[in-house]
């Protein structure tokens, strides 16, 4: 790299959203988690064969694998993912984009989770509709986010980073009222 192209200011990486604790309405937590990996899975629509990419990447914890749109997922993990394994393992199947630090994942869980969801999305969010393991696409209000249903009473949204903060704000406003 030439010195021309180096900066005399240093980088410095921080979350997309500087909360650090879960908030707490009632019942009802938000959270972000900052640990783990967030991987794309990107097949050709109308020829990507999820069960292939099942059977290629063997078995996975539950609720890692979560529906994307046609042709594409995201592979979810707590812990950092070998990316170089996992696309080794998907060649010829689907192509693995890291999107850890560009996406951002939410969690809220409690009893009063559905109700606090269906204030941002028109997603059908009862219990035999949507069930545990389940995820869709969906806006929040007007941000595009991946909904999983994670728990019996537990959702995870993953948003591009910069997106985050603002969820994040719509969360605890839609949340408020369970305090």
């Amino acid at each position: 790299m030439s010195d021309a192209l180096m900066s005399d200011f240093p980088l410095t990486r921080r979350p997309a959203v500087d909360a650090v604790e879960p908030v707490r309405f009632g019942a009802l937590a938000i959270e972000i988690v900052t640990e783990g990996s967030v991987l794309q899975l990107l097949g050709q629509p109308g020829i990507f064969d999820a069960a292939a990419a099942g059977a290629a990447l063997g078995p996975l914890a539950p609720n890692a694998r979560r529906a994307a749109g046609p042709g594409q997922c995201f592979l979810v993990s707590d812990e950092a993912a070998d990316i170089g394994q996992i696309a080794a393992r998907l060649a010829g199947i689907a192509h693995v984009v890291d999107q850890t630090h560009g996406r951002t994942r939410l969690r809220i869980r409690g009893p009063e989770v559905r109700r606090v969801l269906a204030k941002g999305t028109a997603v059908d969010l009862h219990r035999e509709a949507f069930a545990i393991g389940h995820a869709t696409m969906t806006l929040i209000g007007h941000i595009g986010a991946n909904l999983a249903r994670t728990g019996e009473d537990e959702f995870e949204l993953l948003v591009l980073r910069g997106f985050a903060e603002s969820l994040w704000h719509e969360l605890k406003v839609m949340s408020a009222e369970f305090a």
